[in-house]
């Protein structure tokens, strides 16, 4: 399975993952995130910058992403352990485009604006169908 594959599963098919960061202390902290763009150049998403979410990811750029979509027999999961970079307003209009959670996470207009986009451009990742026993290991920006 290619790395171009494995992003659009991401992208489109699970949407929605979880992103965990540290915080000042080291201690741990998973959050929701909407999938804002994925594919063969990493990961892209956004958050605000008065979010603790932003604070972590400025602060220590590792994260972790894990991501699951079950559809009947098929269950499928992704992880990926890498680095972000806060690319700023840099593509927030396709990281906002597909969003259907922007407008209930940031109802005011404004503050949708102000949101900054973080990539996920290096790191290693694993895909597991759970149900179907397909491994693949693949890496972003290596």
């Amino acid at each position: 399975m290619k790395v171009e594959d494995i992003m659009k599963i991401l992208q489109d098919d699970m949407k929605v993952a979880v992103v965990s960061t540290v915080d000042e202390e080291g201690q741990p902290h998973a959050r929701h995130i909407n999938m804002g763009v994925a594919n063969e150049n990493g990961v892209f998403f956004m958050t605000s910058p008065k979010t603790d979410f932003y604070k972590q990811l400025k602060a220590n750029p590792k994260v972790a992403i894990t991501g699951f979509n079950e559809d009947g027999y098929l269950v499928q999961v992704i992880r990926i352990t890498g680095e972000v970079r806060d690319l700023g307003k840099e593509g927030l209009e396709e990281v906002l485009k597909d969003n259907p959670y922007v407008e209930q996470v940031y109802p005011d207009e404004s503050e949708r604006q102000n949101v900054q986009v973080f990539h996920l451009y290096e790191g290693d990742g694993f895909y597991h169908s759970m149900s179907q026993g397909h491994k693949y290991v693949f890496e972003i920006g290596k």
